[in-house]
């Protein structure tokens, strides 16, 4: 990982997938990843915090990649995007779902939609909840969860777009019919932790263990807004990611 924290380290006993994978992180706990194809050399920037962008330029720069994509997996509400700024400095184009209302869009997906690395594909999934915008992208032997699924968690659903029915669908339909041994790599983590897999999520996260969707649902919308913290600089990061 970069930006001061260490290097991931991969499930023990699991081969991982032969490309270009680097995990980065922000104070905040905020998470994001550049993906290339080893070939080809071209790269994925996804995620990319404001203050992410020059460290995740570095990395692929210094290993000769070449910015293909700027991908943001939703709206974001608690941080800047970088996006833009990738945009201005490269030939990188901004992918983001079709309802993303942001303008510097160049490249809207829907839910199935595969994008290429030369040789290495993005699958795209819809999983709202947390936004009505947000995609999870499913690689080879991973899947960049982004405030879908967290380690242990999900995302909040009483933002501006949340929606907890849909949340549980993303989780108890789209989440559950993947396969166990994917490796999760969320949008964000508070404890120092960079990844997961999705059969331990299965079995032991307390947000897919909800005996109905009617549990869940009245979870998260009465007693969950009540255990988390106020959004950082919530209407500037929105205004801004929306422009």
């Amino acid at each position: 990982m970069q930006n001061g924290n260490q290097k991931e380290s991969e499930t023990p006993g699991v081969e991982s997938p032969a490309y270009v994978f680097e995990q980065f992180r922000v104070e905040r706990g905020c998470l994001g990843y550049v993906v290339a194809d080893p070939d080809t050399r071209l790269a994925a920037l996804v995620d990319p915090e404001i203050s992410m962008v020059e460290s995740m330029l570095d990395f692929v720069f210094e290993h000769g990649l070449k910015p293909f994509y700027a991908i943001d997996t939703h709206t974001h509400a608690d941080h800047f995007s970088g996006v833009r700024e990738l945009k201005a400095k490269t030939i990188a184009k901004v992918v983001m779902h079709e309802e993303s209302p942001a303008s510097c869009v160049d490249i809207r997906v829907e839910d199935g939609d595969r994008l290429w690395l030369g040789g290495l594909p993005l699958k795209f999934l819809h999983t709202p909840g947390h936004a009505k915008d947000l995609v999870s992208v499913l690689l080879p032997g991973r899947i960049l969860s982004a405030d879908a699924l967290l380690i242990g968690a999900c995302g909040r659903t009483d933002l501006l777009n949340g929606n907890a029915t849909r949340q549980y669908h993303t989780l108890y339909y789209t989440y559950r019919s993947l396969r166990d041994d994917l490796i999760v790599y969320p949008g964000h983590d508070y404890n120092d932790r960079s990844h997961s897999n999705l059969g331990e999520e299965k079995r032991n996260n307390p947000k897919m263990l909800f005996a109905s969707e009617e549990e869940f649902v009245e979870y998260m919308e009465k007693e969950n807004p009540g255990k988390l913290s106020p959004v950082y600089q919530l209407a500037d990061a929105l205004k801004a990611n929306m422009a």
